[in-house]
């Protein structure tokens, strides 16, 4: 752990860095200036090679924004040791500035590598070069000409744009690419560096300083450059580069080299031939790299196709028939050792010795079946006997894939497998499935049960044939008699003896059940691990009396074997009449697995049934052999718990850790077929003691508390209160009266009005009440959810949407009213109605209104819960000119991907977010990101819950303009909504709009 004096340090030592790197930018720049300036072209100070460029961008790119301020303020001092004055260098250096940043962006942009490894980062450096210099050359030929200190500003454009250009392309490589492993890499090839430079000198005075400069002898660098391209890297080849650049550039000045005459022209051809050097080395580096690179990924690739080859169970090798009929194997896998007993060098170039250890009796039948192959160009598929030294024959297995090569030759990709194994194998199979087929119903499974084969004896016997059982585990028949016991007890006669011979029922396909004489037998393999079980019956039906067992069905669940509701009934009164007795309370459990009836619905009645059989199977581990676990039909089981204890405290505790026990097994993932289900189920429980209760009433409390848990979330358990069923039968009076309401026209829809920035009234949102004639108002909160659990949310909201689309004429008629916007909450459920969409067209047909002026407000999760569907559906009702509001955005679990794609037009921020707003910052914060995404999408974004000037004031700020909330108006009816639209001196002074 770093103490805090070492952290001062550390970040001192950092900040000593840092202004290190800015000084060097700035020195480096500074003095590459001054000798630039010293070779002028146009001007006092126009240069032909502006290497600075070079430098700030480098610096640029290594270390960012504060390499920018060291260029500025390195070319502002730059240009006033130039003459010019502090206003002309400081536009000049401010050209000087944007042009390397420019590039520097373009080459991040384009994901630019410093090391020049790839041809397009070559290409993309000097493209993004020749557009940023553009920028510095604009900017300084345009100071120089507004401040009359040029007179050719085209000529000053070229030459400074040319020159910043070539001096970037100069700089930059050697110094992106200097480095001290780069250096290592040269000092190891001192002779050949000196026999360079003796040829690079000579070649230079050559071309630009000798009696023969005038001979254009430029080509010959050419060949110079590619020479230290391809043996120095980038570092050497860059720093040739720049040294015959600079070399050119002074003779250039001083009247020297082919470019010296022909003025402008020739100049572009200096230019030209710096930027050819320059190309030519970078491009060939490139090269090398991408070639370097590629040839690493064609060997790790050999090497993977390797090691994958001699790990696969058998030979991989290539086959090529050539047109004389020779063969030969070019490639082939270390197996071909063990498999031919030969090594791939023996035949690599003759493989036709092979044929001769060929069984003959194969050789026939594979010629045909290749030359067929070779004429369609098709898998090449044989099986064949090859005979080893030692006398022994193996089956070989070959398939291969023909590839016609140039020259007539056909190249075989081939896989040889050794299948001696499985012949003899079907050998075996096809001895024993004479004794298979006898009159004993004999089947085999794997280790795990899962059956494999069985015979017609079988499937005579139980009814089932193979593809009923294949894949599946035999079934079994539970009872008292056979239960988890019984069967345990038969896996460990296997275990121990590898053999179990007794009685068992059965029940065949139809449902019948029947006894069955059966002979279980473990097969073990090599290591003495079992590998299949064989069991083999015959039906005794004949010889058992079984008829009571038969009605005992009468009493139990075919499905899972549990008691039913008759057997359950006949324990529960017999309990009853007991607990007079004794003084020990009893509990029963009411058991329903929630979201049952999707599963039916998606995966088909078979799934269900297996969960069923499964969850009996868990409940039964949950309690005491003096319990009573049952099967009511459907999903719904019960459970009763006796003997518990005298105490009802202690009897309440036992009975929820049991509750509490089987809440959590069948919360557990359970595996049905070849997919798993994660369930869950709510309980209730009820206590008693005595014979005080009926039967009938058990159940009916045990029922209530069952719901009350659904109520509360589902995977719950709850305990049956008194209080619950008064509950219930509140809840059933206002069900009755929320039916009679719609009749009755007991609703009514008040408007809450929604207001613009300027504080216009732009619309309104309908909300439903219900005025209750002898209980009057109630809430929504109390009689919406109600209406969306039984369904009656349909008709009550056909009853809105009619309402409003009237109001929404009426409103058309009136030149005060006719601009508003009328918004409608349409539930999940009336918006996933079949024929939702062709129910609202008739409405807005029949009633002619303007349907741009109605608006929909959807919840999220009304949209997310099929987004295709819905997506659809509001598509053809935009078509009608319908506008849509996401509602409460921002509460739910909106995705971003699903929201572009809905043709929303407004998104509601909810109340909740509003109402902290200006003292929650994680809610402003929330509103902000609600209104820039809103805005980003192109959609309205409208705030609910509105109180003070405040809230309005900071959503403006925000570029939110519409609001709606009690700062402007409560709901309100009709005829109060209608007086806010008065004038003011009309409107009551309570309900202006403020």
């Amino acid at each position: 752990m770093y103490k805090p004096e070492q952290f001062v340090h550390s970040r001192k030592f950092r900040q000593e860095i840092r202004t290190g790197h800015f000084l060097l930018i700035m020195l480096a720049y500074f003095g590459a200036g001054r000798i630039g300036l010293s070779i002028p072209y146009v001007n006092p100070n126009v240069s032909l090679i502006w290497l600075p460029t070079g430098i700030a961008i480098t610096g640029l790119l290594r270390y960012g924004k504060l390499a920018a301020v060291a260029v500025f303020i390195a070319a502002w001092l730059l240009e006033i040791s130039a003459g010019f004055s502090v206003l002309v260098a400081g536009s000049l250096a401010i050209g000087n500035t944007l042009g390397p940043l420019l590039s520097k962006w373009l080459l991040r942009k384009h994901g630019f590598r410093r090391d020049f490894s790839r041809r397009r980062d070559v290409i993309g450096f000097g493209m993004a070069v020749m557009l940023g210099m553009c920028v510095s050359a604009t900017g300084g030929t345009l100071t120089l000409w507004l401040h009359g200190l040029n007179t050719d500003p085209a000529a000053v454009w070229l030459t400074w744009w040319a020159g910043d250009t070539v001096g970037a392309l100069l700089a930059a490589p050697l110094l992106l690419s200097f480095s001290l492993k780069s250096m290592s890499g040269l000092s190891k090839r001192r002779k050949e560096i000196f026999g360079f430079l003796l040829v690079f000198t000579l070649a230079n005075w050559l071309i630009f300083a000798s009696p023969y400069s005038h001979l254009h002898l430029t080509f010959i660098m050419v060949g110079i450059m590619i020479w230290a391209a391809m043996r120095f890297g980038i570092t050497g080849a860059s720093c040739a580069v720049l040294t015959t650049s600079l070399f050119s550039a002074w003779a250039t000045s001083h009247s020297m080299g082919p470019f010296y005459d022909g003025g402008q022209a020739n100049l572009l051809i200096l230019w030209a031939y710096m930027t050819t050097m320059v190309l030519i080395t970078l491009i060939i580096t490139a090269l090398q790299s991408e070639s370097i690179d590629a040839t690493r990924q064609i060997q790790e690739a050999y090497q993977r196709i390797n090691k994958v080859a001699s790990r696969l169970p058998g030979l991989v090798m290539q086959y090529r028939i050539r047109p004389d009929h020779s063969a030969s194997i070019p490639f082939a896998s270390d197996a071909i050792v063990q498999m031919f007993e030969v090594t791939h060098e023996e035949v690599k170039d003759d493989a036709l010795h092979l044929f001769a250890r060929i069984d003959p009796r194969d050789i026939a039948n594979g010629t045909a079946l290749i030359r067929d192959a070779m004429r369609n160009l098709a898998p090449w598929q044989s099986e064949f006997r090859m005979h080893r030294k030692d006398g022994t024959v193996r089956w070989l297995y070959l398939d291969g894939l023909p590839e016609p090569e140039p020259g007539g030759s056909m190249l075989w990709h081939c896989f040889i497998t050794d299948v001696t194994e499985r012949k003899q194998a079907e050998q075996d199979l096809r001895i024993a499935a004479c004794t298979f087929e006898s009159q004993e119903g004999i089947f085999v499974t794997d280790a795990n049960w899962i059956m494999l084969r069985l015979n017609q004896a079988f499937t005579r016997i139980t009814g089932y044939a193979a593809e009923d059982l294949i894949g599946k585990r035999p079934p079994l028949h539970k009872t008292k008699l056979q239960d988890r016991d019984f069967f345990e007890h038969i896996n460990i006669s296997l275990k121990e003896h590898r053999f179990w011979h007794g009685e068992l029922w059965s029940r065949r396909k139809g449902g019948e059940i029947y006894p069955q004489m059966i002979t279980l037998t473990a097969i073990t393999d090599n290591h003495g691990e079992v590998s299949n079980y064989i069991g083999s019956f015959t039906d005794i039906s004949r010889h058992k009396g079984y008829e009571a067992e038969i009605r005992n069905l009468a009493f139990y669940d075919s499905l899972t074997q549990l008691p039913n509701r008759r057997l359950l009934m006949d324990r529960l009164q017999h309990l009853i009449s007991i607990s007079n007795r004794n003084e020990t309370h009893s509990a029963i459990l009411f058991i329903d697995l929630d979201n049952f009836k999707t599963l039916n619905d998606t995966r088909g009645h078979d799934a269900g049934d297996l969960l069923l059989i499964e969850t009996a199977s868990r409940l039964q581990t949950c309690v005491r052999d003096s319990d009573t676990v049952a099967r009511l039909g459907g999903d719904e089981f019960v459970v009763v718990l006796e003997e518990l204890s005298i105490e009802k405290e202690d009897a309440l505790r036992q009975a929820d850790r049991i509750a509490e026990k089987i809440r959590k097994l069948l919360s557990e993932p359970y595996q049905i077929t070849d997919f798993e289900h994660h369930g869950s189920s709510s309980i209730g429980v009820c206590l008693f003691q005595g014979g005080d209760i009926t039967v009938k009433d058990l159940f009916k409390r045990a029922d209530t508390a069952m719901y009350e848990a659904k109520t509360a979330g589902r995977n719950a358990v709850r305990f049956f209160d008194p209080a619950m069923q008064a509950i219930l039968v509140v809840r059933m009076l206002l069900e009755s009266n929320l039916r009679v309401a719609l009749a009755n026209n007991q609703f009514q829809l008040y408007y809450q009005v929604q207001v613009n920035s300027e504080g216009k009234l732009i619309g309104a949102e309908a909300l439903l009440r219900w005025i209750h004639p002898d209980r009057g108002f109630i809430s929504p909160a109390d009689f919406i959810p109600l209406a969306e659990e039984t369904g009656l949310i349909i008709p009550i909201g056909l009853w809105v949407l009619e309402t409003a689309c009237a109001q929404i004429k009426q409103w058309e008629n009136s030149k005060e009213t006719r601009h508003l916007t009328l918004a409608v909450n349409v539930s999940a459920k009336q918006f996933q109605q079949v024929d939702f969409v062709e129910t609202l067209s008739e409405i807005i047909h029949r009633h002619k209104i303007d349907a741009t002026r109605l608006k929909i407000e959807l919840t999220e999760s009304t949209v997310l819960d099929n987004v295709d569907a819905t997506t659809e559906k509001m598509h053809e009702l935009k078509k009608l000119g319908i506008a849509f509001s996401m509602d409460d955005f921002g509460t739910g679990y909106s995705s971003l991907a699903y929201l572009q794609r809905l043709p929303l037009n407004q998104l509601k921020i909810d109340q909740s977010f509003v109402r902290d707003l200006s003292h929650d910052e994680n809610d402003a914060t929330i509103v902000r990101a609600i209104i820039s995404l809103g805005v980003n999408l192109g959609l309205n974004v409208i705030a609910e819950g509105v109180e003070t000037s405040a809230q309005r004031a900071f959503l403006i700020a925000h570029n939110c303009y519409a609001f709606q909330g009690y700062y402007f108006s409560k709901p309100l009816p009709l005829e109060g909504f209608l007086a806010l639209l008065k004038p003011p001196e009309q409107a009551p002074e309570s309900d202006q709009i403020q």
